[in-house]
């Protein structure tokens, strides 16, 4: 079960611990990152390098993304932005705070990163967190502030007419 986080250059791995300590070997000798997920009741080795960490699953899903983030920091390959459980987004050495519609949205984008996201996904997720139905208007207004947001970390939504937006690095 080796997952890939990533599809550029060099990807976070993730490792069953410690069915696959070989794989970690090799792992550690090439200089990649991994993430070692503990089974059972496995203890975590004792010798983490920087280029590793551990988790124990069931694991959140923002604290799974900030651990990748931590990971790809530590080694050079922070190509994929994250999302702290605070609302502060990270990518690219940058970050910048986000407002809890911005986040929400985020999760989106994040979700699909380089993707389409459709506008109807983005006014659900909206309304989960308003609990009323969210206009066409109020995702425009969203969105353009979302975009004067993401500037300050170089990364660009791009709009697909009659259809959502994609989350992109800024060109």
């Amino acid at each position: 079960m080796t997952t890939t986080m990533l599809a550029h250059r060099q990807e976070v791995r993730f490792l069953r611990w410690p069915v696959q300590s070989r794989e970690r070997e090799r792992l550690r000798e090439a200089g990649l990152p991994c993430l070692l997920v503990l089974e059972g009741q496995s203890a975590p080795p004792s010798d983490i390098s920087p280029t590793e960490d551990w988790v124990r699953p069931p694991v959140a899903r923002l604290d799974l993304a900030a651990r990748v983030h931590t990971l790809q920091r530590r080694t050079g390959t922070d190509f994929v932005p994250a999302l702290d459980p605070t609302g502060v987004l990270y990518y690219g050495g940058h970050s910048v705070p986000m407002s809890e519609a911005q986040s929400e949205m985020m999760r989106c984008f994040l979700a699909d990163f380089g993707h389409l996201v459709r506008r109807d996904r983005l006014k659900e997720a909206l309304s989960r967190i308003t609990n009323e139905a969210v206009t066409s208007n109020a995702i425009d207004l969203h969105i353009m502030r979302l975009r004067q947001r993401l500037d300050g970390v170089r990364l660009s939504l791009r709009t697909v007419w009659g259809r959502g937006y994609i989350l992109e690095p800024a060109s």
